[in-house]
C-alpha cells in the first residue's frame, strides 16, 4: 500500500498521517492494520479531544478487545465513559478502504504514454506492404521445411553453374 492510499484508508491527507506516524515513532510501513488503527486513534483523538498518543493507544484496545458488532466502552474517573460504535467504524474505515484499493491511483509523472497499435499496423501506416510477412506466417511447420528444401536445392544448382 502506498501513502497515498494508506492516507485515504485513515481518512486524514498523506501529511497528516506522516506526522502522526513521526510522532508516535512508527516506522512509514503503510498496512491495512495500521491504517485501521490510525484510523480509529483519528477518530478518538477528534471526537474526544485526547492526544493522539493517548488516542492510538485506546484505538489498539478497543481493536483487541471489542466485539465488531457491538459497542466498546471505557469508563473513566468522574463517570465520563468512551463509547464506541465498532460497526458503525468498521463501515466507515472499509468504505474508504475499498475506494483506496480499488479507485484511488498514484499520480504518474511524465506524460502518459501513448496508446500505438501493433508492430504490423505501424509498419502498415508507414507504407510498408506487409503481405509477405501476412503469407509466410499463414503457412505450417511442414511448408515452411518444403520452402526451405527447395530454397536450398535453388542456390546449389546456382553455385553448381556458376562455376
Amino acid at each position: 500500500m502506498t501513502l497515498g492510499r494508506f492516507a485515504v484508508a485513515v481518512g486524514a491527507t498523506p501529511r497528516w498521517v506522516l506526522n502522526a506516524l513521526t510522532r508516535l515513532g512508527l516506522p512509514r510501513r503503510y498496512g491495512e492494520p495500521l491504517a485501521r488503527r490510525l484510523a480509529l486513534a483519528r477518530f478518538v483523538a477528534e471526537a474526544a479531544g485526547t492526544p493522539l498518543a493517548r488516542a492510538f493507544a485506546l484505538a489498539g484496545r478497543a481493536l483487541a478487545e471489542a466485539d465488531p458488532h457491538g459497542e466498546w466502552r471505557l469508563e473513566g474517573p468522574g463517570g465520563v465513559s468512551l463509547v464506541i460504535e465498532m460497526p458503525r467504524f468498521f463501515t466507515g474505515y472499509g468504505a474508504r478502504l475499498a475506494l483506496a484499493l480499488n479507485r484511488y491511483d498514484e499520480r504518474v509523472r511524465g506524460r502518459r504514454p501513448r496508446r500505438r497499435g501493433s508492430a504490423v499496423e505501424r509498419a502498415r501506416a508507414y507504407g510498408v506492404d506487409v503481405t509477405l510477412l501476412d503469407s509466410a506466417l499463414r503457412r505450417g511447420p511442414e511448408q515452411h521445411m518444403r520452402m526451405v528444401a527447395e530454397d536450398m536445392a535453388f542456390w546449389s544448382d546456382a553455385r553448381g553453374s556458376a562455376r
